[in-house]
């Protein structure tokens, strides 16, 4: 059996990265798919590369920092679908990409511009906010649902760089937890999932990835598996936590990071 039959599904981020897997996945599973994400190429890519295998979706672009975009895009899909069974929240800013558009935006606390702190705390944490609270008001109107955020590593274990993005992460974290406990009740489950490195357009060009690359053999010390995660690998993940298999799982959240926690230092 399908483990997303006949559901409805809104994925942001959708256009690349693991938000794209995520879609294909989702399908795959029988979902019916909302994408959304940024930039309309890559969304309609994803769209034709799920309709073309057979599954069902649409995609919408939108700026999810914004919170009207955000009340638009779920509205939209209640009123073509009549509910939202499961959220899943892949939009993020950060990463190496972030580091080459924002000079300073990964740095340290006093390293960072105030602008680019500010920036990251809108496409990450905010606009998880406001995709979660449309969720929660529609899920609990149809009778429950599953929300699933993306953290990161970052979120979790203290890192010299990337505190803003980090802090941002980590309050995804708590903000799941806080959700879980509130929403539960309604039979809406709110879970998470922190990936570590993992290859998307994000990593480009990072140390990390430099490192495997060349095959360097002290990527082991970064990475008990010596790669970065492939977004599939993130988005089976959120599979599992979305369908009715975690039917008793709220308020988890969900390393997949190739045992970097795991490793001192």
């Amino acid at each position: 059996m399908l483990r997303m039959d006949g559901k409805i599904a809104l994925i942001t981020g959708a256009g690349t990265g693991i938000g794209r897997s995520c879609m294909e996945i989702f399908a795959r599973e029988g979902a019916f798919v909302v994408g959304v994400g940024r930039r309309q190429g890559p969304l309609d890519e994803v769209c034709a590369t799920v309709t073309s295998a057979g599954g069902k979706a649409e995609v919408i672009a939108a700026d999810l920092a914004e919170e009207g975009a955000c009340q638009s895009v779920a509205e939209g899909a209640i009123e073509r679908h009549g509910r939202i069974d499961a959220l899943v929240n892949c939009a993020a800013m950060g990463g190496h990409a972030y580091r080459t558009l924002r000079a300073g935006g990964m740095n340290a606390i006093a390293e960072t511009p105030t602008e680019h702190w500010h920036e990251l705390m809108r496409n990450n944490l905010d606009s998880t906010y406001f995709m979660c609270k449309e969720a929660v008001t529609a899920m609990r109107d149809s009778g429950g649902g599953s929300i699933v955020n993306i953290a990161s590593t970052s979120a979790i274990r203290g890192l010299p760089v990337a505190h803003a993005y980090a802090v941002a992460k980590a309050g995804i974290v708590n903000m799941t937890r806080q959700m879980a406990a509130s929403y539960g009740r309604y039979n809406i489950r709110t879970n998470c999932v922190s990936p570590g490195s993992t290859d998307t357009p994000m990593m480009v060009g990072s140390p990390f990835m430099a490192m495997v690359a060349s095959d360097n053999p002290d990527r082991y010390d970064r990475n008990p598996l010596g790669r970065a995660a492939q977004p599939s690998e993130i988005a089976y993940g959120c599979l599992f936590l979305a369908s009715d298999e975690a039917s008793y799982v709220n308020g988890a959240n969900l390393v997949i990071d190739g045992g970097i926690l795991a490793c001192p230092g």
